[in-house]
């Protein structure tokens, strides 16, 4: 099976996103832009199911509007590569269930 990304917003320092679980897939890729793309970057990734608050700007979220309180989904690890970034998660999001990310590019090299 397979996700489908939905509700994408980018800026220069992080990329949010959204998808509907499928109960198999761990591997969320996600494209990014060219305004994200820089050698020698990295980032890190927060996924949340069942979110009971957000925020408009949680700090370490890249400013975008993310739950601050709810199910936090285990990222093992992210992946930059050519024009996505795959945030590998420790379990799959189960199926149907609603899920919000956001990666936050931690670093750039010029």
């Amino acid at each position: 099976m397979a996700i489908t990304i939905s509700n994408q917003s980018d800026n220069h320092r992080s990329t949010y996103f959204e998808f509907t679980g499928d109960g198999v897939t761990t591997a969320i890729v996600v494209p990014i832009h060219g305004h994200q793309r820089h050698p020698g970057q990295s980032a890190t990734a927060f996924v949340v199911t069942a979110p009971t608050s957000s925020d408009s700007s949680p700090s370490g979220h890249g400013g975008h509007s993310f739950p601050t309180a709810g199910t936090n989904v285990t990222v093992s690890s992210v992946v930059l590569s050519g024009g996505n970034v795959t945030v590998n998660t420790s379990a799959a999001v189960g199926n149907g269930t609603k899920a919000f990310g956001v990666v936050v590019y931690t670093q750039y090299a010029d």
